[in-house]
């Protein structure tokens, strides 16, 4: 049953967590992209137990970009070089995101487990594009030794074997040595790209020296012809092509030098790195079977020659984006839209700041603070009689209740009453006020007297309750305004958590635009899924129907699957047909009173 919970409230979880990590999340259609400022996932309506596992690890993981990456970042014509640097930057920002948010080191985790377990990450072969050894190795190595994602490290043992194929000697320890920096040693995407230059430059010197030490060996003629007259001069005439070839080392660029790297230690700047030490405690240290098994295949790839040096290297260095393997989280996005194909089209709206007039919203605050003030004190009051005079059945106390008597006969022992405080409601309200172009229509009262258009009584009447709610312990107020400038928008008169008082001046909207219901909801249901208060009501004031009555009624389904309750005060129109608790207002001038004892009902019943 949870399970299905959570399928029902997709949308509107998604959109919960996007907002938690700060960033816009847009929910519908069948595409799963971002643009660097808004992520889409698709409204998915399979069945399928792990695609919401997926979607929430995909979730995360764009979130940490669109947080901590550079999008004006450009790496230059070399495919390899942007996939490696991609690749310790997904490392770094999901690392970063983990001391923000704890839970997605776990979320992601799981995802890859998912995607191994289904085979859609697997590890790389000899028989692998050079390049594609390469960004697979960076890319499962600093996975599995910086997040902890345990499950790569077979498969970064078996592409380890690959890579000490298919590269000079030495280079993948002087590469794990330079992986070491991650994350600590980078604060940046830009840090991230000159780490890849410093591998990419350390892969092309390996190179280079494997192609001296090809030049240097006797040919295996000369080795069965020569004897041990010979050895002085040939003796004399190696020393000479080495002695050339520590000359070019010499004349080197100083610019294209790392740190630490020398003729005499190759490898200095990595000693001891074979076996990192895990960077979190989740990390699972290398088993035994990593050192014993691979021993003696170890020595055998360590001590193999690259026949064609500079061949491979120029194979590397040229390869494109058919080469390498698609990106990771490209191959999740095409997997989510895929299984999305038939899902509904269901947009999360963006919150908007509405146009602020403080002189009104002064004025407007004048007006109602003597009534929001009745209203607050009445509610409190009734709030606090309830919570007092409660009484619950005990088994010993000083008053018996008569009404419980009966049951002694049958062994009944709670006959007594005490009193128990019971705790002041701890609720969010969140309040949807419809801006429609109809609330601009001038109405009467019920004598026929014209008492101008429902806009302005609304806001005056959602801003006195709002005002009201904040003064009761336990109750979070939030309001929102729909549309906004268009039908895909809201505006945001009030935040949960934000003082009333510096949001008058958002009161004082004009009417216009049609009736986008269901988008208004989802953006009222994510915003109370952000809230700590464990009772939940989202009330929604309107005079018209919404434009798409099926997809409210579906989303409104969704809301009370995922724990919110929903309310709804029909002004001139009832709206029993959406709304499971629901009022219709036909007299304007009583929507303050109705919708104070409405709100009286729902917070008593907290």
């Amino acid at each position: 049953m949870k399970n299905r919970t959570l399928h029902n409230a997709f949308p509107i979880v998604a959109a919960a967590i996007g907002n938690r990590f700060g960033v816009k999340v847009r929910v519908g259609g069948d595409k799963a992209e971002t643009d660097g400022q808004t992520i889409w996932l698709p409204a998915y309506e399979g069945d399928d137990p792990d695609y919401q596992d997926v979607a929430w690890g995909l979730l995360a993981h764009e979130a940490a970009h669109i947080r901590y990456s550079d999008f004006t970042l450009r790496f230059g014509h070399s495919v390899l070089r942007r996939r490696i640097c991609n690749a310790i930057e997904d490392v770094r920002i999901e690392h970063e995101l983990a001391k923000d948010f704890p839970g997605t080191r776990l979320t992601i985790r799981t995802m890859i487990e998912k995607m191994i377990a289904k085979g859609d990450f697997v590890a790389n072969s000899i028989d692998d594009h050079p390049a594609n050894i390469l960004y697979g190795f960076v890319l499962k190595y600093l996975r599995a030794k910086v997040l902890g994602q345990s499950a790569l490290l077979p498969l970064v043992e078996q592409t380890e074997a690959a890579l000490k194929v298919t590269f000079p000697k030495g280079a993948v320890t002087r590469l794990k040595g330079l992986l070491s920096e991650v994350p600590e040693g980078l604060q940046s995407e830009s840090n991230c790209l000159q780490l890849t230059d410093r591998i990419l430059t350390m892969i092309e010197q390996e190179f280079e020296q494997q192609r001296q030490q090809n030049q240097a060996q006797p040919s295996a003629d000369e080795e069965s012809t020569s004897g041990p007259d010979d050895t002085n001069q040939d003796g004399e005439s190696t020393d000479s092509d080495d002695s050339s070839g520590l000359d070019s080392q010499d004349e080197m660029n100083p610019d294209e030098q790392l740190p630490n790297d020398t003729d005499e230690n190759p490898s200095s700047e990595s000693v001891g790195n074979d076996d990192l030490t895990p960077k979190n405690p989740d990390d699972e240290p290398a088993t035994p079977s990593e050192s014993s098994s691979s021993n003696l295949q170890g020595e055998e790839e360590e001590n193999a020659e690259i026949a064609d040096p500079m061949g491979v290297l120029q194979t590397l260095l040229s390869a494109g984006d058919s080469d390498i393997e698609q990106d990771l989280f490209e191959s999740l996005k095409s997997a989510l839209s895929l299984a999305a194909e038939n899902g509904s089209e269901l947009l999360m709206p963006s919150g908007l700041e509405p146009p602020m007039d403080d002189q009104a919203g002064a004025f407007l605050l004048r007006k109602v603070q003597g009534e929001s003030g009745k209203i607050r004190t009445a509610l409190q009051g009734l709030v606090q009689s309830q919570t007092l005079n409660r009484s619950q059945p005990a088994c010993r106390g000083r008053r018996l209740d008569g009404k419980r008597l009966h049951r002694l006969p049958l062994g009944e022992t709670k006959l007594f009453q005490r009193k128990q405080s019971k705790v002041a409601p701890n609720t969010a309200i969140h309040l949807l006020l419809d801006k429609s172009e109809s609330m601009g229509y001038q109405v009467t009262d019920s004598q026929g007297q014209p008492i101008g258009s429902r806009m302005p009584i609304a806001l005056e009447a959602t801003l006195a309750l709002a005002l009201a709610f904040e003064g009761i312990p336990g109750v979070n107020p939030g309001v929102t305004a729909f549309p906004g400038h268009q039908d895909d928008s809201v505006f945001r008169l009030l935040d949960h958590g934000q003082r009333v008082n510096a949001r008058t001046g958002a009161f004082s909207l004009a009417a216009s635009g049609s009736t986008p219901m269901t988008e208004a909801i989802w953006f009222g249901a994510a915003s109370l899924l952000r809230c700590q208060e464990p009772r939940k009501v989202l009330m929604v004031i309107t005079d018209g129907q919404p434009n798409e009555s099926l997809s409210t009624l579906e989303l409104l389904q969704r809301c009370r699957d995922s724990g919110i309750e929903t309310v709804g005060v029909g002004l001139g129109l009832d709206v029993s047909h959406l709304f499971p608790i629901a009022i219709t207002i036909n007299d304007l001038s009583e929507l303050r009173a109705q919708l104070f004892d409405l709100s009286k009902a729902v917070l008593l019943a907290a």
